[in-house]
């Protein structure tokens, strides 16, 4: 019997061998993402949300909504997170706001200044106000300003709380005052 002698294995081409390497090295890039995402998922899960979720494009606004204030809402008032830079600047919305609401400005404990989107609807008739959408204004309040306690003698109901609080809504460009609300 005549012995069969083995043959060199033939020689693979050079492009065989660059798309063996370039598909390795993008699937184990796959599944190193792959292990990655399960390992967030899995934390996620436990954790809770105290680790951030990655950002998708798309699927967020682009703008966050900004946080509605309680006493605000009950007017009727929302607000919004603005696109654009204001014409005047926090320093004088609150100076401009010092200067229409004196008393409240002096007294108050904290006042402090946003740049928001004013929503206030005009759902009565006649016309209560105008009707905001979407307005950039500069929201000043004035925090914990004291009552004036009325005279005892003229009228003895005792004050059930001590201070308000004074909402001040400036055009963000003019700087006009469109709204005040005390709550």
């Amino acid at each position: 019997m005549a012995r069969r002698q083995a043959q060199p294995p033939e020689k693979s081409d050079s492009t065989t061998q660059w798309f063996r390497i370039t598909s390795g090295f993008v699937g184990g890039m796959l599944l190193g993402l792959a292990c990655l995402w399960l390992v967030w998922l899995l934390l996620h899960q436990f954790a809770g949300s105290t680790i951030p979720a990655p950002p998708v494009i798309g699927s967020f606004p682009i703008n966050p909504p900004v946080a509605q204030i309680t006493p605000l809402a009950a007017e009727g008032i929302t607000l919004g997170h603005p696109g654009q830079t204001p014409t005047l600047s926090q320093q004088q919305a609150l100076f401009i706001a010092s200067q229409l609401e004196p008393g409240a400005a002096s007294k108050a404990k904290t006042p402090s200044a946003q740049y928001v989107l004013l929503n206030y609807p005009n759902k009565g008739t006649p016309p209560a106000h105008p009707d905001y959408h979407d307005v950039p204004v500069w929201m000043i309040l004035y925090q914990g300003i004291p009552l004036q306690h009325a005279d005892a003698s003229v009228d003895p109901t005792p004050i059930p709380r001590s201070s308000y609080d004074l909402y001040v809504f400036l055009d963000a460009n003019s700087g006009k005052e469109l709204l005040t609300i005390q709550v």
